[in-house]
């Protein structure tokens, strides 16, 4: 199934800040190629798995109806946004979504037939003629600004609006001063504006700064790219991913067992 991205992701799965701390990195010279290397592993575990991460758009094209429906690709499918096809004489319909089944607790996702329903009839354009618009992925990873972390225990980090629930995982960044805040956490919603960070211990007062993540993405894929920067980081290999702009070493095992589970068979 051809597929084309219509609108790309904007959040952030991996810090800077966590990737040089899992590596033991103090200094800024290798910000540039660390970020690189980010944005490479994100790319491969996506081949890996065959699923798209972030939030995103795409366009998946059909040539025909199907018996069953049409799987998606990509996993993780959160809606659809139309459903079109062209005639032979390439005029463009759009199937009418009371006709149709959004399958998103299946995973992969379909679009499957309603009750009684049938696809239309008409003879179809002789390329791609169906065309799929949906969205994927397990959240957007959206970035908001901390503008405060208390020096207790546990941290209250102020951030307006923030919308996140207790028990959610939560990605800190970029926070000076009380720089204990910075990492991954379990939090405790405490007001609309505040969240606590379970079992932390502030270090110093807060100065500035600070990125706030949901985190979406699971813990083992996460860990699974960390450990590949960081293996690439640390053993500059012959494998070139990301365009041929990084080199990195081949994938060791102990990684592709935490991204196996996750990997989409079929496509």
């Amino acid at each position: 199934m051809k597929t084309t991205l219509v609108t790309a992701p904007t959040g952030m799965i991996i810090s800077l800040d966590e990737a040089k701390k899992q590596m033991n990195v103090d200094h800024n010279e290798d910000d540039g190629y660390i970020q690189a290397l980010i944005m490479s592993a994100i790319g491969q575990v996506e081949n890996i798995t065959r699923r798209r991460l972030l939030t995103q758009t795409w366009t998946a094209y059909a040539n025909e109806w199907p018996d069953n429906g049409f799987i998606m690709p990509f996993g993780n499918l959160q809606s659809v946004t139309s459903l079109k096809y062209k005639n032979s004489s390439g005029d463009e319909s759009t199937v009418d979504s009371a006709d149709y089944i959004v399958d998103t607790d299946s995973d992969p996702g379909r679009v499957i037939l309603g009750y009684n329903k049938s696809w239309p009839t008409a003879t179809l354009y002789p390329s791609n003629p169906i065309y799929i618009e949906f969205v994927c992925g397990y959240g957007d990873h959206t970035l908001k600004t901390v503008t405060g972390a208390t020096n207790d225990s546990p941290i209250v980090l102020t951030l307006v609006g923030h919308g996140y629930s207790t028990a959610d995982r939560v990605l800190i960044s970029k926070i000076t001063g009380n720089t204990n805040a910075n990492g991954a956490w379990n939090i405790t919603k405490v007001t609309a504006d505040t969240f606590s960070l379970d079992g932390s211990t502030g270090n110093a007062a807060y100065i500035s700064g600070g990125i706030a993540v949901k985190l979406d993405v699971p813990d083992p894929i996460r860990m699974a790219i960390l450990l590949m920067v960081t293996d690439a980081y640390q053993n500059r290999g012959s494998i070139v991913v990301g365009g041929g702009s990084v080199a990195v070493a081949e994938i060791p095992g102990y990684i592709m067992n935490l991204l196996w589970s996750y990997r989409l068979f079929g496509f």
